[in-house]
């Protein structure tokens, strides 16, 4: 059996392909910019990326707090999410300092006194530990990877029609 055609176009396609293996920049930018907005979102919905909901708000606090959702005190944690590609590497992370307490979560102990003194509304408080439960917005999950698969598709797509 032998096939005859032209096979420029088939070549053409794999040469694009090869070439997006070679220099992957702006494939990678395009999917860092996508796991951003969906780290971003998980502000609006309170789910970790494992798909487990954040822990809810003390209710002491809720009732004296603005009406937002958790983590959405000032806007800083969801707006300084800085997006780089190292290499071949995504990087999608928080500039705020206190990023990672939520991420991980945290104990916060009296340094120097015998207790924590705080206001939560009207009521004060001596205690001897606050725990901030871990309310995880970075990650990868199911979102995130289908969010990869169709920036790869449409790279592989162009480089299809590109022939």
């Amino acid at each position: 059996m032998q096939v005859r055609g032209d096979w420029a176009p088939v070549r053409g396609a794999l040469e694009q392909i090869a070439a997006i293996g070679r220099s992957p920049q702006r494939y990678l930018e395009a999917i860092g910019r996508e796991l951003g907005d969906n780290t971003r979102r998980r502000f609006d919905t309170n789910i970790a990326p494992d798909g487990s909901p954040w822990a809810p708000l003390n209710p002491l606090y809720a009732e004296n707090r603005k009406p937002l959702p958790i983590l959405v005190q000032s806007g800083q944690l969801r707006q300084q999410l800085p997006t780089e590609v190292r290499g071949n590497t995504i990087i999608v992370g928080s500039s705020v300092k206190y990023g990672g307490v939520h991420q991980f979560g945290a104990t916060i102990v009296p340094r120097t006194a015998k207790a924590l003194r705080f206001r939560i509304g009207a009521k004060k408080f001596d205690v001897g530990k606050v725990v901030i439960p871990a309310r995880p917005y970075l990650g990868f999950g199911a979102e995130d990877r289908v969010a990869v698969v169709e920036q790869l598709e449409l790279a592989l797509e162009l480089a299809m029609r590109a022939r």
